[in-house]
């Protein structure tokens, strides 16, 4: 009877253990996602940050004062940022590029800063590409999540 209720649990297990290492690791990756989006949140709000100080009011594509203390303040984090390949080219965040490399980002910064009392904005698409490869033949290779922040400058 026990060597009965022992295989009976065995191949429960077997049969279950499939879908409970699935949901582990499907939960890590929305974890992994979580964390990304709060980082690129994080660094759009400190580029406009960034932007709408006096010191930067003269700053022009590439933006790497910009990029670089953005990702000093949010301590890089693992995420990998580069300013948009597109600027100073579009002036808006729709003409932005939408396709980053895997698990890397693009900055958009607003191309024209002219002196006054202007709106500046800071667009961040970043393509998330999740660890475990059952989740990404779900989702996709990547998922791209965007991010914005804009401020009023007034230099």
């Amino acid at each position: 009877m026990r060597r009965l209720r022992a295989a009976q649990s065995t191949v429960e297990f077997a049969l279950l253990s499939g879908v409970l290492f699935l949901l582990v690791m499907g939960i890590f990756d929305l974890g992994r996602a979580v964390a990304v989006y709060i980082g690129i949140a994080e660094a759009a709000h400190e580029g406009a940050r960034q932007l709408v100080l006096r010191s930067n009011a003269i700053s022009t594509p590439p933006d790497t004062v910009i990029v670089n203390a953005t990702l000093a303040k949010i301590g890089g984090g693992g995420l990998i940022l580069i300013e948009d390949p597109c600027l100073p080219g579009c002036s808006s965040p729709a003409q932005a590029s939408t396709n980053p490399p895997a698990n890397s980002g693009y900055i958009w910064i607003t191309p024209n800063r002219t002196p006054g009392n202007h709106e500046v904005t800071v667009q961040i698409k970043y393509a998330f590409s999740p660890m475990t490869a059952m989740i990404s033949q779900l989702t996709g290779t990547t998922i791209t999540m965007t991010a914005s922040s804009s401020m009023r400058a007034e230099y």
